[in-house]
C-alpha cells in the first residue's frame, strides 16, 4: 500500500482517538505483550502488533513534576526488552539500556524503574532491546510531565491533546513487514505507508470556535521526519522536546519534528462554526504533501467571541547553563550510509573496508568508528563531570540524523532556520550540516548517543558518552 494511494483512500469514520490514561497509582504497571491494533479503519482486518497495556501506542502516563514515578514493566513478550524514558533526566541505572545500565528483562520477568521527574514537558517512552523492530512493532507511548497547575494555567487553554505520530509499513492485509531490510538500514531508515495518530488511521478532530487547545506533539516513529503545516490556523510554539521556548507564532515556517522530538503548542480556534481545515506534512516537498489529520469546527456557538492574547511563556527547567567561555571542545563525526565517502572504519580493534562492514550490517560510524556491542565499546567522548562542553555535531552523510543523547539536555548554541536556540535532547542535522551543542556534564555514568533513526542505530551509528 503506498502512502499516497491510501490516503486518498475511504476515510476512517471515528474521531482520533483519546490514548488511554495510566493512573498514578505507586506503582504503576507497563505489560509488554503481543496483541491486536486496529490501525486502518475501526471495522478492517486488526494488525498484529505488540502492545503496552493493550494499546499502540501505550497509555499516556501523567505525573507532576517534583514527583518520583514508580514503573513496574512487566515483559511478557517473546524476547528481552527494556524502556528507556526518553528526555527525563533520570540515574543511569534507570535509563534502560541493556547491559550498559541493566540487564535485559527477560520473558516473563520485571523489573521496578524509580524516575526522578525535574523537568515538566512532553516526554516518551519505548524500548531499547532491539529497537527498530519493538518500536516499529507499537512499543511506544508518551509521558507527561505536568507543571504546576497555577504555572499550566497561564496558557489558559481549555483543553489538552496528545498526538503520537506513526507511520507503520503494512502488507495489502495490514499486517507488519518484516523487518531487518539492509535498504533501510544503509539509507533513510524504515518508513511506513500508512500513518497514525494515537494509533489511528486518516482521523479528524472535533473542535469548538473559539477554544483554545494545548496540543502535546511526539514523534514516535523509526525514521519518518514531519514538517508540519497548521494553516489556516497559527499556532504559537511553546515547547521543544520538552523545554518551554519563548513563545512564537509557527507562521508559515511550520514545526520540524524528526524522530524522537516533541512539540508543545497553543491552537486558537479562530474558524467560524462548521468549517473543516487540515494538519499537512510536507517533509519531503510539497510534491509529496500529505494529510495527517483534519480539524472538524463543531456547529456549537463560539466558546468566546473575542480571542484571547498571546500565551505566557512556561518558566524554564532546572538544567544547568554551560559556560560557553570556559567550555572543554569536542568533535563527533557522522558517518557513511549509501552514497557516502566512508571507505572504512574501526571495529572491534580492526579497520574494516565498507564491504567487510556491509557484510556485517554496519553501514554508519562516529568518529570512524563502530560498535560491535555497544556495552564493550570504549566511549566516544569522556566527559569531565560538572564541567561546561561543547560538542560539534558533523554530519558528512547524505541523509538526515536526529541525535539524541540520553540522561541530558543541551543546548544548541548556533540557531538554524526554524531551529531556535533551546534546550533539546534531540538535534535534527540535515545531509551535510554541523551544529554545535553545549551543556553542563552533571549526571555521572555511561550514556548512549546514536541516532533516533532507529535502523541508522542498530547498523552503526551509536556510541557511548562517559561523564565521570
Amino acid at each position: 500500500m503506498h502512502r499516497r494511494t491510501v490516503l486518498k483512500g475511504a476515510l476512517a469514520t471515528g474521531l482520533v482517538t483519546t490514548l488511554p490514561r495510566l493512573a498514578t497509582a505507586d506503582p504503576l504497571t507497563l505489560t509488554a505483550a503481543p496483541g491486536e491494533a486496529p490501525l486502518v479503519v475501526p471495522d478492517g482486518p486488526a494488525t498484529k502488533a505488540w502492545l503496552y497495556n493493550g494499546t499502540a501506542p501505550g497509555p499516556v502516563i501523567r505525573a507532576r513534576q517534583g514527583d518520583t514515578l514508580n514503573v513496574t514493566v512487566q515483559n511478557d513478550l517473546p524476547e528481552p526488552t527494556t524502556v528507556h524514558w526518553h528526555g527525563l533526566r533520570v540515574p543511569v541505572s534507570q535509563d534502560g539500556m541493556p547491559f550498559l545500565s541493566q540487564p535485559p528483562i527477560a520473558p516473563g520477568d520485571s523489573f521496578d524503574y524509580t524516575l526522578p521527574l525535574h523537568d515538566a514537558g512532553t516526554f516518551w517512552y519505548h524500548p531499547h532491546v532491539n529497537s527498530s523492530e519493538q518500536v516499529g512493532r507499537g512499543l511506544h507511548g508518551l509521558l507527561i510531565v505536568e507543571e504546576p497547575p497555577e504555572i499550566a494555567a497561564r496558557l489558559q487553554a481549555d483543553r489538552e491533546i496528545t498526538w503520537a505520530l506513526d507511520d507503520w509499513r503494512l502488507d495489502n492485509d495490514a499486517q507488519i513487514a518484516p523487518f531487518g531490510n539492509r535498504h533501510d538500514q544503509s539509507h533513510g531508515g524504515r518508513t511506513g505507508n500508512v500513518l497514525t495518530v494515537n494509533g489511528t488511521y486518516l482521523t479528524r478532530t472535533l473542535v469548538r470556535s473559539g477554544e483554545r487547545l494545548r496540543l502535546r506533539i511526539c514523534n514516535v516513529s523509526n525514521a519518518q521526519h514531519f514538517h508540519l503545516k497548521f494553516a489556516p490556523f497559527d499556532p504559537w510554539l511553546i515547547s521543544l522536546d520538552g523545554h518551554p521556548v519563548a513563545p512564537r507564532k509557527l507562521g508559515d515556517s511550520g514545526v520540524w519534528l524528526g524522530a524522537g522530538q516533541r512539540a508543545d503548542l497553543i491552537l486558537d480556534i479562530d474558524m467560524a462554526p462548521g468549517t473543516p481545515a487540515r494538519v499537512i506534512d510536507d517533509a519531503y516537498g510539497p510534491d509529496r504533501a500529505f494529510e495527517v489529520m483534519t480539524w472538524e469546527v463543531s456547529d456549537e456557538p463560539p466558546l468566546r467571541e473575542a480571542p484571547l492574547g498571546p500565551p505566557e511563556a512556561l518558566p524554564p527547567n532546572p538544567v544547568a547553563q554551560p559556560d560557553l567561555a570556559n567550555a572543554e571542545t569536542h568533535t563527533l563525526t557522522f558517518d557513511g550510509g549509501a552514497m557516502g565517502s566512508m571507505a572504512e572504519a574501526m571495529m572491534e580493534g580492526k579497520m574494516l573496508s565498507i564491504q567487510e562492514l556491509a557484510q556485517a550490517g554496519r553501514f554508519w560510524s562516529i568518529n570512524g568508528t563502530v560498535p560491535a556491542h555497544l556495552h564493550d565499546t570504549e566511549p566516544l567522548l569522556r566527559l569531565a563531570l560538572g564541567k561546561s562542553h561543547r560538542i560539534t555535531l558533523e554530519n558528512r552523510t547524505r541523509w538526515p540524523h536526529p541525535i539524541h543523547l540520553h540522561g541530558h539536555s543541551f543546548q544548541l548554541t548556533d540557531p538554524r532556520a526554524g531551529n531556535i536556540a533551546t534546550l533539546r535532547d534531540t538535534a535534527l542535522l540535515m545531509p551535510d550540516e554541523t551544529v554545535e551543542i553545549a551543556l553542563v556534564a552533571d549526571n555521572p555514568g555511561k550514556w548512549m548517543l546514536h541516532c533516533h533513526i532507529l535502523e541508522h542505530q542498530a547498523s552503526g551509528m551509536m556510541g557511548v558518552v562517559e561523564v565521570a
